[in-house]
């Protein structure tokens, strides 16, 4: 186990570089959104939800102005291969869903809805917390870590911003076991067949609202 880690640690500083977004980094970052991360998550692609390339770039806008977001590239090939889209929300945010595109507003009100029997700024005594929206990486550079990594370093700038919590929905399995490395606790959950019978009766998974003090 021990030389399995080090041997993983010693890949990702020798061929990945994570860093803050930036603007630059805008139009990689889109196409990842479009080709990678709404063809895999698992609402978007049993709703084939297609590419809402409007949307994608409002959360673009969003990631890039808090500053608070992370990328990876592959340092030989300088291609961009793993994203984490960070925002901090404050307590008194309004929640309204103004989507135009009927299959994201469902995905929306849904991801909306995991929070209704739990309020996690009263759960960590806060008034800010920093939200993992977005995390994606490339398929066929899963099994490095970089999921888990991601997650590591928003941690970190969580608590140098000063944010006492870190919350994220995981909608599959493979994003929750990175955040439950990284010590992040369940605190709500739900099987997508419960919350719509019919719209997601052959959808057999979970989504788990996860978080933890920083």
């Amino acid at each position: 186990m021990s030389f399995s880690f080090q041997t993983i640690h010693f890949q990702m500083l020798s061929r990945f570089s994570i860093d803050i977004m930036h603007e630059e980094d805008r139009n990689k970052v889109l196409s990842l959104l479009l080709n990678s991360f709404f063809q895999d998550e698992p609402l978007a692609k049993y709703l084939e939800l297609g590419e809402p390339i409007d949307f994608a770039k409002s959360i673009i806008n969003d990631a890039i102005h808090d500053q608070c977001s992370f990328v990876v590239y592959d340092i030989q090939t300088k291609e961009l291969i793993g994203i984490c889209l960070n925002e901090i929300k404050y307590e008194n945010d309004q929640h309204i869903i103004n989507e135009t595109n009927e299959k994201l507003s469902f995905i929306l009100n849904f991801l909306n809805n995991m929070h209704k029997n739990i309020n996690l700024f009263h759960q960590f005594k806060t008034n800010s917390l920093l939200h993992i929206f977005i995390i994606n990486i490339k398929q066929n550079y899963r099994g490095y870590g970089l999921g888990s990594q991601l997650i590591l370093e928003s941690i970190k700038h969580a608590k140098k911003i000063n944010i006492k919590g870190i919350y994220a929905e995981a909608t599959n399995i493979y994003s929750l076991n990175c955040f439950k490395r990284q010590q992040f606790e369940v605190f709500y959950q739900i099987n997508y067949i419960d919350y719509d019978r019919i719209r997601l009766e052959n959808l057999n998974d979970q989504c788990q609202l996860v978080a933890r003090l920083v």
